[in-house]
């Protein structure tokens, strides 16, 4: 009785303990499907591969029988009578481990698995035990079936490949089913040593190989026959080599945050979901071979939202100031609130408490029509207009509106481009301009399709807003600024971007560290970036924009809105309260800028405009006044 008490308390003691390891080892481990590796495909518009995946999911069933029947005889015969683990292996690793000081071991296909989803390759103690409690838990918590599924779709084959569907594919260029004999030999063999027995690698391989074959004619699987006729073609396989481009991991990324967006679970989606992108593969070449790491590109359907072409880093989330590429985004508003090409704005000194901004020639024109300013990026007048339409309510236009989001600073030199922003952000902004009030949003993504051709998702168009129309259309502002940033490139900062017998629209940018250049025609946006200080958008980006706009024919697409306007109403306004009357009495006083000038400035105005600048400036100073209009040929 005392023995028996014994053994019992023995027998729990060595059960509570084993439970114990086993579920200090198993209680936190993931599902195996979420580890396997990835198996996403990504594909650009015309099913051209955006990278050779590294490990494909095939079904069980895509399989032949004879890649199953030729792996279960060669690595664990007694697959599917095991509970995971192989007894008799597991002595022979024993002996190994403590007689030769070799710790190696019999694997059953299940602790390959273990190892593979779960362990490293390391070759220790820990690591085995580990390796063989896991290997009962997969065989608890998954069938045989799906176990030998998992097994064929992640085993590494080498070159970092993982599975023999996607081996089949990148050493022999076929499909599983497709696969002979011999080079499922091949295949099995390379399970031993990937790395040293794939079928790239020739050193001795062919000679193993043969040994797969030899097992196959013991089980009787083939005749004498047969064995003589695959044994020999093994000496003539060659294997395929897939030629590999290096992927671009920015555009990569972009896609997964996207799916991320739309709700799908990459775990998933690894297991052989396809994802056709909206980009041109072509469109992507040309861009790779015309710019460097300082450049970074976005191409966009501004109609569709579709994303055609991209490039670069902090394409979709960076934060690059805009400098003068924001001009366009208040002066569609202005014109929303009546203001017309020829309305006119002041271009004088102004000061707002330390801040003294410039045109960027250092010059003054004294009034200017809106058409000029915008056309030659003027600062002054464009600072004036913003002053006209409110900071609140340009602040409110560029958020609320137009969508545009990015960092905004707390100031009144968001009026220049201090805003940060990305591509993205100012594509969809440029939309709504470009096509009559209507904010869409780029994507990426356009098809999400299932192993088995179901299509779980087809992109659409997605439109984030619709611009409120004031005391003008959208399609009315549109007309007129598209007119407009016609000018800028036919004579303005965007003239090196003027392809002659196409109607280009564009807009410059030049911030302290990057520069821009956004050019469109009735369909398709393209906005290039330059990362790098004393950069001029007009200048250095410019020519880079035509470059490759004349390689992917923008310009070919007319607006269509011009057939819907052709005339418009005209609304007078009258800017000149805004100037700084104050401060231009200031530096005429300091020297800094002389009456005569002043005057000579003022021989621009028209007459109206005239008397009442200098109504404005006798409220300041009465002689400054009568100097003026002294030099100007009036009487006293």
């Amino acid at each position: 009785m005392k023995k028996f008490f014994f053994f019992l308390a023995g027998f729990l003691l060595s059960f509570s303990l084993l439970m114990y390891v086993y579920i200090t080892f198993t209680s936190n481990l993931p599902e195996p499907e979420t580890v396997v590796p990835s198996s996403l495909v990504i594909e650009y518009s015309d099913g051209t591969p955006f990278y050779f995946p590294r490990a494909l999911w095939y079904n069980l069933d895509e399989y032949p029988e004879k890649l199953i029947t030729t792996l279960i005889i060669s690595e664990d015969e007694d697959f599917f009578a095991h509970m995971g683990i192989d007894v008799f292996g597991i002595f022979r690793g024993l002996y190994s481990t403590f007689i030769k000081k070799d710790i190696q071991g019999g694997s059953t296909l299940t602790q390959q698995l273990a190892r593979s989803l779960y362990l490293s390759q390391e070759r220790t103690i820990e690591r085995k035990i580990k390796e063989l409690f896991i290997s009962f838990y997969l065989e608890k918590i998954r069938t045989k079936k799906e176990i030998l599924e998992l097994y064929l779709n992640t085993v590494y084959m080498g070159n970092g490949i993982y599975g023999f569907g996607t081996a089949s594919k990148y050493y022999f260029g076929k499909e599983p089913k497709d696969l002979t004999l011999s080079e499922i030999a091949l295949l099995v063999n390379t399970v031993k040593s990937p790395e040293y027995y794939n079928p790239q690698e020739l050193k001795g391989n062919y000679k193993k190989a043969d040994i797969v074959l030899k097992r196959l004619l013991t089980e009787k699987v083939i005749s004498n026959l047969e064995y003589k006729e695959y044994s020999n073609q093994l000496e003539n396989i060659k294997a395929y080599k897939i030629v590999e481009e290096e992927y671009d991991e920015e555009i990569f990324w972009r896609v997964i945050e996207e799916l991320k967006e739309l709700g799908f679970d990459l775990n998933v989606l690894r297991k052989g979901f396809k994802v056709k992108t909206t980009l041109r593969s072509e469109y992507n070449d040309i861009l790779k071979q015309n710019l460097s790491e300082k450049n970074a590109a976005l191409i966009v359907n501004y109609i569709t939202g579709e994303i055609l072409g991209y490039f670069g880093k902090g394409v979709d989330e960076g934060r690059r100031q805009t400098g003068s590429l924001i001009k366009p985004f208040y002066y569609y508003k202005a014109l929303l609130e009546g203001y017309n090409l020829d309305s006119k704005l002041f271009d004088l000194p102004i000061k707002i408490g330390d801040w003294t901004p410039q045109n960027f020639e250092k010059n003054y024109f004294g009034q200017t029509t809106l058409e000029e300013a915008l056309v030659h990026s003027r600062n002054v007048p464009s600072l004036n207009l913003y002053l006209m339409l409110g900071d609140n309510n340009v602040r409110m236009f560029l958020q609320d509106q137009l969508k545009i989001e990015g960092y905004y600073p707390n100031d009144l030199t968001l009026s220049l481009g201090t805003l940060e922003t990305s591509h993205e952000e100012l594509a969809k902004g440029f939309s709504a301009l470009l096509n009559g009030g209507v904010v869409v949003k780029p994507h990426i993504v356009d098809e999400v399709i299932s192993y088995n051709g179901i299509v779980y998702y087809k992109a659409k168009p997605e439109i984030e807003n619709v611009i409120r129309k004031s005391k003008r259309s959208q399609l009315e502002a549109s007309y007129l600024i598209i007119n407009l940033l016609r000018e800028v490139v036919k004579r303005g900062t965007g003239v090196r971007a003027n392809i002659p017998g196409k109607y280009i629209v564009g807009k410059t940018g030049t911030a302290e560290q990057f520069s821009w250049f956004m050019g469109a025609d009735g369909q398709t946006l393209m906005i290039i970036s330059q990362d790098g200080k004393d950069l001029l958008g007009g200048r250095d980006v410019a020519p880079v924009w035509k470059n490759i706009a004349l390689k992917i024919k923008i310009g070919e697409k007319p607006f269509t809105i011009f057939s819907i306007y052709r005339r418009l109403d005209v609304v007078k306004i009258n800017p000149l309260k805004y100037i700084d009357y104050q401060y231009i009495y200031e530096m005429i006083q300091e020297g800094n800028l002389s009456v005569k000038t002043l005057a000579n400035i003022l021989k621009t105005f028209d007459e109206e405009s005239l008397f009442e600048f200098l109504s404005y400036m006798n409220t300041i100073s009465q002689d400054l006044t009568l100097e003026l209009w002294k030099i100007l040929g009036g009487e006293s």
